[in-house]
């Protein structure tokens, strides 16, 4: 025929597509994708996630990837302005019932084969929520990681069926290793046998397998990123002979564990006109400390530090108790000295004291923290980072009872630098550049 045809690759953001043109002759030209709807999927996110972290699936019954909530962001599916969403309302995530486009899903595929478990085998049953927090990029299976939990034991010879619900707003391709197990989809006795099964946020989906091969396996999410984090159990037969091939349990169950306790090291520093300011952090799946300072270039913008050592509370990890120790130095004119909001001689001028409290993240990511003093002293703050403004444009804020308040932007160069301007109530107006790891 005398010509080339093109296979296009996308990325699955859409930013960018790649193209592999078949064959000589003419090239027939392929159109790409369309950009996604990312507003429609915020919005769709947002209406669904309630304030503990659980998700409302409107009574949908998802099952078996029948259901994708993504598809309010493909307009090849749903339009332009999600029309079709709108005149079809029970349907309104079945790509299948809102487009002509053939959306592949887990209840098409039967297997050529009779797959039925041993008949009058007993049968265990066990149940799964995938849990996990955008926000801090956390995953769990029941709000435990890996390390929090214990194995799972199974006997040799019994069924094992799985009941999993994904109680996350990020879809998990969940991965056994040692066994194959069906996915119930209403094939009967041809359900088909799987490894692995892509699971959306609010699917419930049942999968089962016989326990036919003695070893200690592991049930995580193929996503390396969820599986480091903690998402994942281990299935451990029963009265097994030891595995010859693991010289050292204790060890191997170390370095497991290892993964999902890693701590994570970040750092911030802005070089500015007015002082220099910055951020350490060092945290894990549960734990956090971390120190922040200012640092004046005269007597009147004063030095000070704070550290606060905290663990992380809930499904959400909205709640983190913690015990800090704060350090200041500032020189007033005339000794003079100022009180907070409470009446309290404000300490801030010279501090060094050991403090406890909470910080509670509250609705718009606004961090609010309370902290009471060894000596007595109260101080309330509201603080938000990295408020949207546009595409490499951060907003941020903090107030609080010690009259203290910040006002500032910063513009993302790249990822480890950037510019930033602020107004500081003690150090005032300051323009720098910042850098980050």
């Amino acid at each position: 025929m005398n010509k080339s045809y093109a296979f296009q690759a996308t990325s699955e953001d859409r930013i960018n597509h790649s193209l592999l043109y078949i064959g000589e002759g003419e090239k027939q030209n392929m159109m790409p994708l369309p950009r996604l709807k990312y507003f429609e999927g915020m919005k769709m996110m947002n209406s669904m996630m309630k304030m503990n972290g659980d998700l409302d699936d409107m009574g949908m019954n998802m099952s078996l990837n029948q259901m994708d909530m993504n598809v309010v962001m493909y307009p090849e599916i749903t339009g332009p302005s999600n029309a079709q969403i709108k005149e079809d309302k029970e349907n309104q995530y079945n790509s299948n019932a809102l487009s002509d486009i053939v959306t592949l899903n887990y209840s098409m595929l039967k297997s050529p084969h009779n797959t039925s478990l041993p008949k009058g085998a007993p049968t265990k049953e066990i149940n799964f929520e995938l849990s996990g927090n955008m926000n801090r990029y956390v995953w769990s299976m029941d709000n435990k990681v890996v390390s929090e939990s214990d194995k799972i034991l199974i006997k040799k010879g019994e069924n094992v069926r799985m009941i999993i619900y994904n109680g996350s707003m990020m879809r998990h391709p969940m991965h056994l290793h040692g066994h194959d197990f069906r996915v119930l989809n209403g094939q009967g006795e041809n359900s088909p046998l799987k490894n692995i099964i892509d699971i959306m946020p609010m699917e419930t989906d049942t999968l089962e397998f016989n326990a036919n091969m003695e070893g200690d396996w592991f049930f995580h999410c193929h996503i390396l990123y969820h599986m480091m984090s903690g998402m994942g159990r281990v299935f451990t037969y029963q009265n097994q002979v030891t595995n010859p091939l693991i010289s050292n349990p204790r060890l191997a169950q170390r370095k497991l564990f290892g993964e999902d306790r890693k701590f994570h090291f970040m750092i911030e520093n802005d070089f500015a006109t007015n002082g220099n300011d910055g951020m350490a952090m060092f945290q894990n799946t549960r734990w956090s400390i971390g120190s922040e300072w200012r640092l004046g270039y005269d007597k009147m913008h004063g030095n000070e530090s704070e550290t606060h050592i905290g663990r992380y509370i809930g499904k959400m990890q909205w709640l983190m108790p913690f015990i800090g120790f704060d350090w200041r130095y500032r020189k007033l004119h005339n000794g003079e000295s100022e009180k907070n909001l409470f009446g309290q001689i404000n300490t801030k001028d010279e501090r060094r004291q050991f403090s406890i409290g909470v910080a509670y993240v509250l609705p718009m990511l606004i961090t609010f923290q309370t902290e009471v003093y060894q000596d007595g002293n109260i101080r309330l703050q509201l603080m938000r980072e990295d408020i949207p403004l546009a595409k490499r444009l951060r907003g941020e804020f903090m107030v609080n009872t010690d009259k203290e308040f910040m006002l500032g932007a910063r513009y993302i160069i790249n990822k480890n630098m950037g510019l930033k301007s602020h107004f500081d109530s003690d150090m005032g107006y300051g323009i720098g550049l910042y850098l980050n790891y």
